[in-house]
C-alpha cells in the first residue's frame, strides 16, 4: 500500500504541476501599444489611480486585462471631473467583461453581457492504480458554451475530449457532451436535450439522457433515452428526485427507471458538529433483487470522508458514479473507502481515494481538476 500511495502523490505533484499554471490566469496581456496606458497614465498624473508608486507602468511593462480591469474599478469609484469621468467610460467599456468579472456592473453594458456566449470549462489529470492488476493515467478537458437565445430561454453545450496512453500508442476522443436549451415552463425550470442527470449520490445514474427534464423546488423530473455506453444501446429511462432540508439534515429520495431495471433509494448528510458530518446511503434494485448500503463521517476541516460499503452483486449499474474508480457491476463488496480532498489553489482541487473491499485487490486514485 505505501508503494501504492508513493506512486499516488508524485503522480499528484507532477499532476498539479502542470495543471495549475496552464489555468492559472485566464487573461491576456494588454498590448505594449494599447490607448488604455495613456488613459491610465493620465488618470495617475492626476491622482485619480495610483501605479507602481511613480504614477507609471514603469516603462514599457505590460499588464493583463485582469489587472488593468483593476485599476479602473479603483478609478470608478473615485470623484471625477467631466474629461476624467469620459477617460473612465472608455476604459469601463474596454474592459466591462473583466470588471464583470470582479462584480463591478457596468452601467448600460449589463444587457450586452448577458446577450455574449460564456465559456468555461475544466481539466482532469486522473491517476488509478489496481493493486497487482494496473494502473492508468488519463487527462480530461471539457469546455462548456452557456448563453441566451432571447429573454425566455437558454442554450448550454460542452464540448469533451479524453486523451489516455496505452499499449499500443496513444488514444484522442473528442465528443459532444452536452447540447441542451432551458426554459420556464408554468413555474419548472425545463430543460431539453443532452444533459446531465445525477441522482443522490450516483449511485443509481450519474451520467448523460437526452429528453427533458423538470425541476421545481425540491422536485426534479426526468424522461428520456440515456446515452449509452460504448457497448450497450441507448435505452429509455423515467427517473425521480426529491430533496429536502429536514431538521438540519439533507435527504435526497429517488427512483430510476432504466430500461428493464428498476431502482429506488434514499441517502443524506446531517451535522454532527462544525466539523463533522454524519454520512448515509441506501440503494434497492429490484429488478436483481440487490441492496447497497454506505455509512460513515466526514472531518469537514480535515476533507477525509470514511465509508463503510456493502453491496450486493448487481446493485450498481453501467451508469452509476464512476467518480475515480468504477465501482463493479458484477459482484459483492464490502470494507472501508477512504476520500481525501484538498483546494490545492483558486479553482483547482485534489482528491485522493482508497479502497479496500474484501475478496478484490485494493484501489487507489488521485485526480487534479482544475477549472477556467
Amino acid at each position: 500500500m505505501n508503494k501504492k500511495l508513493l506512486k499516488v502523490a508524485v503522480t499528484t505533484a507532477l499532476a498539479a504541476s502542470m495543471a495549475v499554471p496552464a489555468f492559472a490566469n485566464p487573461f491576456s496581456d494588454v498590448p505594449a501599444k494599447h490607448w488604455s496606458y495613456d488613459a491610465v497614465n493620465k488618470l495617475a498624473q492626476a491622482g485619480v489611480v495610483e501605479g507602481y508608486g511613480d504614477g507609471t507602468f514603469r516603462g514599457d511593462k505590460t499588464v493583463t486585462r485582469y489587472e488593468m480591469a483593476q485599476i479602473v474599478a479603483n478609478a470608478m469609484t473615485k470623484s471625477l471631473n467631466a474629461d476624467q469621468k469620459a477617460t473612465v467610460d472608455e476604459l469601463s467599456k474596454e474592459f466591462a467583461t473583466e470588471l464583470n468579472t470582479l462584480g463591478v456592473k457596468v452601467e448600460g453594458m449589463q444587457d450586452q453581457l448577458d446577450k455574449m456566449v460564456k465559456i468555461s470549462g475544466d481539466a482532469r489529470v486522473r491517476y488509478t492504480n489496481v493493486e497487482d492488476e494496473n494502473d492508468k493515467t488519463d487527462l480530461r478537458t471539457r469546455v462548456s458554451f452557456d448563453g441566451n437565445i432571447n429573454e425566455d430561454v437558454r442554450y448550454n453545450a460542452r464540448l469533451s475530449g479524453t486523451f489516455q496512453p496505452n499499449e499500443n500508442n496513444q488514444t484522442v476522443g473528442i465528443k459532444l457532451d452536452t447540447a441542451n436549451v432551458a426554459f420556464n415552463a408554468l413555474g419548472a425550470d425545463a430543460t431539453v436535450g443532452r444533459q446531465d442527470v445525477l441522482l443522490g449520490s450516483g449511485i443509481m445514474f450519474d451520467d448523460k439522457m437526452t429528453g427533458l427534464g423538470l425541476q421545481a423546488g425540491g422536485l426534479k423530473l426526468y424522461a428520456g433515452n440515456n446515452t449509452g455506453m460504448d457497448d450497450l444501446d441507448s435505452e429509455r429511462m423515467y427517473a425521480a428526485e426529491y430533496g429536502a432540508n429536514i431538521f438540519g439534515a439533507t435527504v435526497t429520495a429517488d427512483y430510476l427507471k432504466n430500461g428493464d431495471e428498476k431502482a429506488y433509494g434514499i441517502n443524506g448528510s446531517a451535522p454532527i458538529t462544525s466539523s463533522l458530518t454524519a454520512l448515509a446511503d441506501y440503494v434497492k434494485n429490484d429488478s436483481n433483487d440487490a441492496d447497497a448500503t454506505a455509512f460513515g463521517v466526514k472531518l469537514n476541516k480535515l476533507g477525509l470522508t470514511v465509508l463503510h460499503r456493502d453491496a450486493d452483486a448487481g446493485v450498481y449499474n453501467a451508469y452509476s458514479s464512476a467518480d475515480v474508480i468504477a465501482l463493479p457491476t458484477d459482484q459483492a463488496i464490502k470494507g472501508m473507502e477512504y476520500q481525501f480532498d484538498k483546494s490545492l489553489t483558486k479553482n483547482a482541487d485534489l482528491k485522493v481515494k482508497y479502497q479496500d473491499f474484501d475478496n478484490m485487490n485494493a484501489r487507489t486514485s488521485a485526480a487534479v481538476n482544475v477549472k477556467f
